[in-house]
């Protein structure tokens, strides 16, 4: 696969600082309504990301404090992309070690190669590192999140 086939739109325009959210649900809808607004995702993608959840659990809490929002592929994706949510509050997503969660990111791909190869992108890029949430939850600007979440993803490519 090319590298072009794993690049993912991602920009100041998928990002909110400073959300609030009441539960998990909330959480995961704030983060699919970003990718729904940059066009990676029909509506429907959203449910997806929360049946996900309610049948799996929460392993998506990978790290303390994070949350990696993900649903398989589907005629509902329409782009590769990445979305960045901080609550500073935090949410609980229900994690037995990982709560609460600060720094929600949401990613939609086009095919399930796609995706593991994201997973797995995200995953490398947190390895051994635990300042990623407490940096984006003091985020002072759209444009600091992005380059925080760019410099700690190197794996990725960001278009």
């Amino acid at each position: 696969m090319s590298t072009a086939e794993l690049d993912l739109r991602f920009d100041e325009t998928m990002v909110r600082r400073g959300a609030k959210a009441v539960n998990w649900r909330g959480a995961v809808e704030i983060a699919g309504e970003l990718l729904v607004g940059a066009r990676c995702v029909r509506p429907g993608y959203i449910r997806k990301l929360i049946d996900v959840i309610d049948k799996f659990g929460p392993y998506i809490v990978i790290a303390p404090g994070l949350a990696l929002v993900h649903a398989q592929p589907s005629s509902d994706s329409l782009q590769r992309g990445l979305v960045a949510v901080t609550f500073p509050d935090g949410v609980n997503f229900g994690h037995a070690h990982n709560d609460p969660v600060g720094l929600v990111v949401a990613i939609s791909t086009m095919n399930a190669s796609q995706h593991l190869d994201v997973v797995a992108g995200i995953a490398n890029g947190l390895d051994g590192d635990d300042t990623l949430v407490s940096k984006a939850v003091r985020a002072s600007s759209d444009a600091e999140l992005v380059e925080l979440i760019q410099t700690h993803l190197p794996d990725l490519n960001f278009t």
